[in-house]
C-alpha cells in the first residue's frame, strides 16, 4: 500500500511582487517564464503514485527531480545537503507545523535561486529549504524526490495536465488561442495561493455533501473527506483502520472506506475510495479554508485538464483512465523501499494490517521482501508491488521475505477489505 504524499500548511505568510527592485530602481526578472518567448511549451513527467514528478536543474548546476503540486505555495527544496553542497546561505530560519498539527520542524528561507526546466527558466525563485528530509517520500515511491513546485508554476501560466501521456504544457495566458469545444468547465476558486472546486459527493448512506475540496495534485489518493468539516460526513459501516500518510510531523492516521459518488461538473465518478482522517486532524485548516476535503491524484489522473488560475477555471474531459476501477490494497502489507536507490535497493514490510491475508499468513513488519510471486524484488518497482496487491480479490499470491536470518515463505489470497 503505498501512503498518500501529504506536505505541510506554512503557518506564515510570505508575498513576493511578480518584479523585483534594486537600489538603483531597474526591474530583475522574477518567477517561471517560457524560453525564447514562445506562446508555449511542452515538457514530459513521470507518474509515481499518481505524482506528477519533472526534471529540474537547481541553480544550473544540479539535475533534481521535483513534485508539481497545486496544493503548496511555496518552491521547496527538500533535504538543506543539496543548498549546502552549493554554499547558499539561508536568509533567516523559521519553524513550520504540519498540516495536521504535532512538532515544529525547522526550514529555512532563500529569497533568490534559479530553477530550470525544459522550456522553462525559474529566475530569482523564493524558497523553501527543510533542514532535513522530513517527508522521505524516497521510502513511499521508490525514487529520490529532491522537491516541490507549487504555486509559482501555475500562477503565470495556463497549465494542461496529461496524464495519460505524462505531459505538462504551459500556455502564455495573453496568447492562449486553443479552442476547448470538448472540455467541461467549472469554477476555480483560487483562494491564498490554492485552487478549490465544490462538488456534490454522496456517501454510501445516500447523504449528500455539497463539499469545498482542495484540487492538489500532490496528493496520492483519489479523495480525503474530514469528518469535522461537516456533521453530515460520517465513516462508512464498511472501512478499515489505517495509516492514511505522512508529513513532517509524524503519520495521519485515520479510516478508509468507499463514497458512493462524486460528481465533477458533468461527470459522476461510483464507488470511489475515500481518506477520514480521525477527527482533531486538520482542525487549524479546516478553520482557515473551510474546506470539506481534498482531491488527489487517483481522481485527476482520470482528466485531461486545464488549470486557469487568472480566470478561476478548470476545464476537463474524461480521459482512457476514467472507468478504472478504485482499488485498494488488499493483503494488508505496507510496503517501502530501503537503501539507496542507485545502489542497493531493497523492499521492507513497514506494517501488517491485523486480520489481514498478509497477517494471517504470517508477515510482520520489519521482514524484507525477497520475492513476490516468484519474481525477485530486484526485479520489482513500487508501482509494480502495490498494483499487484491491489486487483483481483481471489488472486492467490506467493510471498518470500527474510526476516533477521530466516527465510520464511508464505502464501495467502486477496481480499477486498471495504
Amino acid at each position: 500500500m503505498v501512503k498518500k504524499y501529504l506536505l505541510f500548511t506554512f503557518f506564515l505568510l510570505i508575498l513576493f511582487l511578480s518584479e523585483r527592485y534594486n537600489a538603483n530602481g531597474q526591474t530583475h526578472k522574477y518567477g517561471f517564464e517560457i524560453k525564447e518567448g514562445k506562446d508555449r511549451i511542452s515538457l514530459p513527467f513521470k507518474t509515481y503514485s499518481n505524482l506528477i514528478v519533472v526534471d529540474v536543474l537547481f541553480q544550473g548546476v544540479i539535475p533534481l527531480k521535483f513534485i508539481v503540486d497545486t496544493g503548496v505555495t511555496n518552491t521547496v527544496l527538500i533535504d538543506k545537503i543539496y543548498s549546502d553542497v552549493l554554499d547558499i546561505v539561508p536568509d533567516r530560519k523559521i519553524s513550520l507545523i504540519g498540516a495536521a498539527g504535532g512538532k515544529e520542524v525547522e526550514a529555512y528561507i532563500v529569497n533568490s535561486v534559479t530553477i530550470n526546466m525544459q522550456g522553462i527558466d525559474g529566475t530569482n525563485i523564493p524558497l523553501l529549504v527543510l533542514k532535513e528530509d522530513y517527508l522521505k517520500l524516497q521510502e513511499t515511491l521508490g525514487v529520490k524526490i529532491h522537491g516541490i513546485l507549487g504555486y509559482d508554476l501555475f500562477k503565470k501560466f495556463i497549465v494542461k495536465v496529461d496524464y495519460v501521456n505524462e505531459t505538462l504544457t504551459f500556455y502564455n495566458p495573453s496568447k492562449f488561442r486553443k479552442k476547448l469545444f470538448w472540455y467541461h468547465s467549472i469554477e476555480m476558486k483560487v483562494e491564498n495561493t490554492k485552487p478549490y472546486i465544490f462538488s456534490p459527493v454522496v456517501l454510501k448512506d445516500s447523504t449528500t455533501v455539497l463539499s469545498k475540496l482542495l484540487i492538489d495534485t500532490g496528493a496520492s489518493q483519489g479523495l480525503m473527506l474530514h469528518q469535522n468539516s461537516d456533521d453530515k460526513i460520517s465513516i462508512p459501516e464498511k472501512n478499515i483502520r489505517d495509516v492514511l500518510g505522512a508529513g513532517i510531523a509524524g503519520t495521519i492516521e485515520g479510516h478508509v472506506g468507499r463514497v458512493e459518488s462524486i460528481q465533477i461538473g458533468k461527470h459522476v465518478l461510483t464507488d470511489v475510495v475515500s481518506r477520514f482522517p480521525d477527527k482533531g486532524t486538520y482542525n487549524d485548516v479546516i478553520e482557515v479554508t473551510e474546506r470539506q476535503g481534498t482531491i488527489g491524484g487517483e481522481i485527476l489522473r482520470r482528466f485531461h485538464l486545464y488549470f486557469d488560475y487568472h480566470n478561476e477555471k478548470l476545464y476537463f474531459r474524461k480521459n482512457k483512465n476514467f472507468r478504472e476501477d478504485f482499488d485498494y490494497d488488499m493483503s494488508g502489507m505496507s510496503i517501502i523501499a530501503k537503501g539507496e536507490i542507485f545502489l542497493s535497493p531493497y523492499y521492507e514490510i513497514e506494517s501488517v494490517r491485523k486480520n489481514s491475508p498478509a497477517y494471517e499468513a504470517g508477515i510482520r513488519p520489519k521482514d524484507i521482501l525477497i520475492s513476490l510471486n516468484g519474481i525477485k524484488s530486484t526485479d520489482l518497482n513500487l508501482s509494480s508491488i502495490n498494483k499487484l496487491l491491489s486487483k483481483k480479490p481471489g488472486k492467490k499470491v506467493r510471498v518470500k521475505v527474510k526476516r533477521n536470518d530466516e527465510v520464511i515463505s508464505a502464501v495467502f489470497v486477496l481480499e477486498a477489505a471495504i
